[in-house]
């Protein structure tokens, strides 16, 4: 079943149960109701006529706000499920009753069957796919609500088929107790699973419950205004709602004329329905691909654009046939096309607006349509007959055309909207990680909501230093950072195309002073630099390719070409997905660990780089690679899809999109030339050979610790001269396993995974880790000596590794008294090396205690580099800061 699910439905294993539990909900529900309707429908009809189907849906109209407006109330206090229980449990012991009425042939009850069935549709369409809304997002629905519908439709189907043979077995007023033991049946079984599956999926005490405050009438249209969404939303609810009851009224007055008997009527409408619904249920297969292909904007044109062609013919040609067209295609395309779309639009709503959009879109703007279509049948009948009713119909469609046209031009903006209005904290985004030791964090900056402001950099020549080109040149290479930044920003003036390899070679200093002073000389060469900038982005070290990009987003360049570009970290990150799958199975490798998790960081990176490059033609991008770490992630996703070229959003899709790995890595061989044998010993001669310093070593470590196999000699052996010193450590610890030698872990291995216990680094990844391994001294000090003087500068950071420290105040005077004593784990001297301010306590080690010693000038260096650093430690200082106030 799992893999039929994922393979043919794309239902992938965390979405399994919700959505088989949603599909038999729907299924039983929709399979009992399509043989109650064929029944009301054919009594009523034969009994009271078309004329009278006006002043019933008015009336249903006036009974539906009723009916909502105590389901709003009710709604505050219990979930979804559990309203639906209950109503399922009134219908069935109120049709039982109504059954009784019948066989006494008391002909009000085919009147309040009428009603009692409208009623229901109504509140199935809302607190059924309330549910379903709350256990999938927007960019899950695109692939379950098709299928969800589906399972309706072939309840409906089956229903329609079965409403003659099980009225001919049982009798045809006896299909009213079928009915309520079905309603009651799976109202027992929605009470016994559905608290479980919910609290599952969802937060805690969030389980479908409407906890949002309701809006008053007069505040709709400003809502409408503010939120085009809602505009939509309320226009795709009420105008086709005022076109169902004409239309309605037309194919019943069709329909009676040209069946003569009931039993003619109930055949032809249980086969006609049954084969719609059965074509329906066959097309909602294909859906999911069609709102790829088509995209959602331009599916939801299909409705209008019908129903304009429908009522346009009714009033060419008021015949069966046309009349026979109507209701297949609206069946189809509303369960098909539009009921599907509708339903994920619904997951881009502003979240405080979802409860009450759900119940009055839903509910109250759906009675209102029929109410009013309802109207103005009563109003227009006495003067024309039903054919002229499809004239106005037809006015009401193309405005429904015009509404849509407007939402497709607009659709970006109202998902940028939405994502803006969902209040993302930016504070909490995961800060910035690097890709490789010595880069620069690639912060795209905080989003804002109105298009890029910093078109470009205004240059006050006033400000540069006039130094003659030749000079100058020379200068780049000086030792002093501060003559290479003014030696760098000279070129803003001259623009010396002999500068641009050197400055660009800038761009991978850490002093920002030079960095800054590179890029802002290589943004005045705008345009006639591009093919080298395109070039360099290719091989560049990270932290210079994201100063390429930077030197292009502030440039105002237009006609980037960054195919190459996207090609190349695209597959890398492909490749990084299937090493990370291999490593999964694994299992008891401390190596294997610490390799994946920096394959996840560089992905990580490679995302971000990428989102960097598309914002260099797209300012959006900085918003939308934000909220993918955000509530709004779904959106974001749906959003990036709608806004880049459709060329690109193949690759690049899957990578930030909520499904699982196997998906990822399947969609990416199917695009890219990805290697297709993912064998761990293949997997690390390739992870060996890595631009990454940091993903050469931790493949040799896995080589080391986990695989020791000769086969990789050659491998080992080719890294012994590696630039980076830990890759050789590593290389020659590799080699001496290998070749079933004793040799003592490297050093740097131990100090990383040591480096994880201490508080202090809490949430650090792999890369940040290794950045702050590599900069610190290992020191060892004899009871008594001194780590930190009370009153004396400070400007180191001491991580205990094993021993213990004494913390004196007033140390070496009558009133020394020891504080604390501090063992294996804790740290010393963080506030007085990050405040600059004397230390109010003197540290003595007790006994022989081995140290981490951070330096302030180097771990200020690291800093930089990594970003992700400060932030955890403000994080840090932060709560500790809170637990002290308390």
């Amino acid at each position: 079943m799992k893999q039929f699910l994922e393979k043919h439905l794309k239902i992938y294993a965390h979405e399994a149960s919700a959505f088989l539990w949603l599909s038999l909900i729907f299924f039983s529900i929709f399979f009992v109701f399509a043989i109650f309707r064929n029944y009301v429908d054919t009594a009523f009809l034969k009994r009271y006529g078309p004329d009278s189907i006006p002043w019933m849906l008015v009336i249903n109209g006036l009974l539906t706000f009723v009916v909502f407006g105590v389901a709003d109330r009710l709604a505050r206090r219990f979930t979804d499920d559990r309203l639906l229980f209950g109503i399922l449990t009134f219908y069935a012991v109120a049709v039982t009753a109504i059954f009784f009425t019948v066989k006494a042939d008391i002909s009000l009850s085919y009147p309040i069957l009428y009603q009692l069935l409208h009623l229901l549709d109504s509140m199935l369409l809302v607190y059924l796919w309330n549910m379903a809304g709350d256990l999938f997002d927007a960019r899950q629905g695109k692939r379950v609500f098709p299928l969800i519908t589906a399972a309706q439709v072939l309840g409906t189907t089956l229903g329609s088929f079965g409403t003659r043979p099980i009225s001919r077995l049982v009798g045809e007023d006896e299909t009213l107790l079928i009915f309520g033991l079905a309603c009651l049946a799976t109202a027992v079984y929605m009470l016994r699973t559905a608290p479980g599956l919910i609290g599952r999926t969802q937060p805690k005490g969030k389980a479908s419950k409407n906890t949002a405050p309701s809006k008053r009438l007069v505040e709709v249209p400003g809502l409408m205004k503010q939120f085009p969404i809602v505009r939509y939303l309320i226009i795709t609810g009420l105008i086709p709602n005022i076109l169902l009851p004409i239309f309605l009224y037309q194919f019943s007055v069709i329909a009676n004329h040209t069946f003569a008997s009931e039993q003619a009527l109930m055949q032809f409408l249980s086969l006609f329905r049954g084969m719609t619904t059965l074509l329906t249920f066959v097309l909602l297969f294909f859906m999911g691909r069609l709102y790829s292909t088509m995209g959602l904007t331009n599916s939801s044109l299909v409705a209008p654009v019908n129903f304009a062609a429908l009522f346009a013919g009714l009033a060419a040609f008021f015949n069966i046939y046309i009349a026979s067209y109507g209701q297949f295609s609206a069946i189809l395309i509303q369960r098909a096309i539009a009921g599907p779309v509708n339903k994920i639009l619904f997951s881009i709503v502003p979240g405080e607006l979802v409860a009450w959009s759900r119940t009055f879109i839903r509910g109250t703007v759906l009675k209102v349509g029929m109410l009013t279509g309802s109207l103005i049948m009563i109003v227009v009948k006495p003067v024309v007959d039903a054919r002229p009713l499809a004239l106005i119909a037809f006015v009401f469609a193309v405005y429904w055309v015009v509404e849509t046209l407007l939402f497709r031009r607009h659709y970006r903006r109202i998902l940028k909207q939405v994502i803006v209005e969902k209040e993302i904290d930016f504070d909490q985004i995961e800060a910035v990680r690097t890709i490789d030791s010595g880069t620069a964090g690639m912060d795209l900056g905080r989003a804002e909501v109105e298009d890029r402001s910093e078109r470009d950099i205004l240059i006050d020549e006033r400000k540069v230093p006039v130094i003659e080109p030749e000079v100058a040149l020379k200068l780049l290479d000086d030792p002093s950072p501060a003559t290479r930044a003014d030696a760098a920003r000279s070129f803003a003036l001259n623009q010396d195309i002999r500068a641009v390899r050197t400055l660009i070679r800038l761009l991978e200093e850490t002093d920002d002073r030079v960095r800054n002073a590179a890029i802002e000389a290589l943004i005045t060469y705008r345009g006639k630099i591009m093919p080298f900038l395109e070039v360099s982005l290719l091989e560049s070290h990270p932290r210079v390719k994201q100063g390429i990009l930077e030197v292009m987003r502030l440039s105002g360049v237009k006609d980037f070409e960054m195919i190459p570009f996207l090609g190349k970290q695209l597959t890398h990150a492909y490749g990084n997905l299937i090493a990370i799958r291999q490593f999964q199975s694994m299992n008891g490798c401390e190596g294997v660990a610490m390799l994946k998790e920096c394959l996840e960081e560089i992905n990580e990176e490679i995302l971000r780089l990428i989102f960097y490059a598309l914002w260099v033609q797209h300012a959006d991008m900085r918003l939308m690679y934000q909220a993918l770490r955000s509530e709004t992630a779904s959106i974001a996703v749906e959003l990036v899809e709608n806004s880049i070229h459709r060329n690109i959003a193949p690759y690049l899709i899957p990578l930030i999109d909520d499904i699982p790995l196997d998906e990822k890595i399947e969609k990416g061989r199917e695009l890219l030339p990805l290697m297709r044998s993912d064998a761990p010993d293949r997997l690390l001669h390739i992870l060996a050979e890595s631009e990454d310093p940091l993903t050469r070593m931790l493949a040799l470590f896995v080589v080391a610790d986990c695989m020791c196999d000769p086969a990789f000699i050659p491998v080992i052996e080719s890294r012994l001269t590696d630039e980076d010193q830990y890759v050789r450590q590593l290389a020659r610890y590799a080699l001496a396993r290998c070749s079933n030698e004793v040799m003592d872990m490297p050093e740097i291995i131990d100090i990383v995974n040591k480096l994880k216990t201490f508080s202090i680094f809490e949430g650090m990844g792999i890369r940040e880790l290794h950045a702050i391994a590599t900069v610190l001294n290992v020191e060892t000090f004899q009871p008594g000596d001194i780590l930190i003087k009370e009153n004396e500068e400070n400007s180191s950071l001491y991580l205990l590794v094993s021993g213990s420290v004494e913390i004196y105040s007033g140390y070496g005077t009558p009133t020394q008294q020891l504080k604390v004593t501090l063992g294996e784990g804790s740290f010393l001297g963080d506030l007085s090396m990050f405040t600059r301010l004397p230390p109010n306590a003197t540290c003595r080690a007790a006994e022989i205690t081995e140290a981490y010693v951070l330096q302030h000038h180097r771990f200020v260096e690291i800093m930089k580099v990594y970003p992700q650093i400060g932030i955890n430690l403000c994080r840090f200082f932060s709560l500790k800061l809170r637990q002290a106030s308390y």
